[in-house]
């Protein structure tokens, strides 16, 4: 289902499990903005971003617990102290904590089980995703049933080219995620987040996966009209994915 706003993820989730992913219309930011920025932290104008935060706040069970996204491998459990959220991934095993991230071209994953039990949000950008957010979260859930993701908007490979120094760092870590780049000429690749994102998850024995690079063809630069991209828009807002469990 989609609203001007936001629209729910398909995937195939317990009924506890709720999920919404934002898009950029029907807020109240203006300019490069417009208009459902979620952040603060953009340049926007204060109260505009207020109101969005509140239109978002009116469907959901609580408050987000908004995270400090610093681009590292770090993955808190919540809840936990507002004033420590320096984290790129939060988890819960809670009723009604909302676990979000905010992003503009940087790949969003949700994460549940079979059983409904823990709720998990990811902001997968390329040096956490290469530093290992993915496998440092799942091993801190720890999930003893089926693991459930969901991948969101995401900037697509034709539009995300990158320098040889992002290929090096990927491939140190990771050997296999030379198959989520194409080379270019003069030493530049071509990245595909959720290509690399898929193949980290299947390496966890995760088989349920939807969303970006399965079943959907989102791209926040190409489908630039319903996505914010940092990458196209240079100074823009953001969206948010968001999970929490409702039992």
């Amino acid at each position: 289902m989609t609203t001007s706003n936001y629209f729910y993820p398909k995937w195939n989730v317990p009924a506890n499990i709720k999920s919404i992913q934002t898009q950029r219309q029907s807020g109240s930011s203006n300019g490069c903005f417009s208009s459902f920025n979620l952040s603060y932290d953009v340049g926007d104008d204060p109260e505009s971003v207020r109101r969005n935060l509140l239109t978002l706040n009116s469907i959901l069970p609580s408050n987000p617990y908004w995270l400090n996204q610093i681009h590292e491998n770090i993955a808190l459990e919540l809840p936990c102290d507002k004033n420590l959220l320096n984290a790129d991934a939060s988890y819960t095993m809670q009723n009604k904590v909302v676990c979000a991230v905010r992003t503009a071209d940087c790949l969003p994953i949700l994460l549940t089980n079979v059983n409904g039990d823990f709720v998990a949000a990811i902001h997968a950008g390329w040096r956490s995703l290469a530093s290992g957010i993915i496998e440092n979260t799942l091993n801190k859930i720890n999930s003893k049933s089926e693991i459930i993701a969901w991948l969101g908007p995401s900037i697509g490979e034709y539009y995300y080219e990158v320098g040889k120094q992002v290929f090096d760092v990927f491939t140190q870590n990771d050997p296999d995620s030379k198959y989520g780049f194409k080379k270019l000429p003069s030493n530049k690749y071509l990245l595909n987040l959720p290509k690399i994102a898929l193949a980290k998850l299947r390496n966890k024995g995760i088989t349920q996966l939807f969303g970006a690079g399965v079943d959907e063809l989102f791209c926040t630069y190409r489908d630039n009209d319903l996505f914010y991209s940092h990458r196209k828009e240079g100074v823009t807002g953001r969206m948010a994915s968001l999970i929490w469990i409702d039992s």
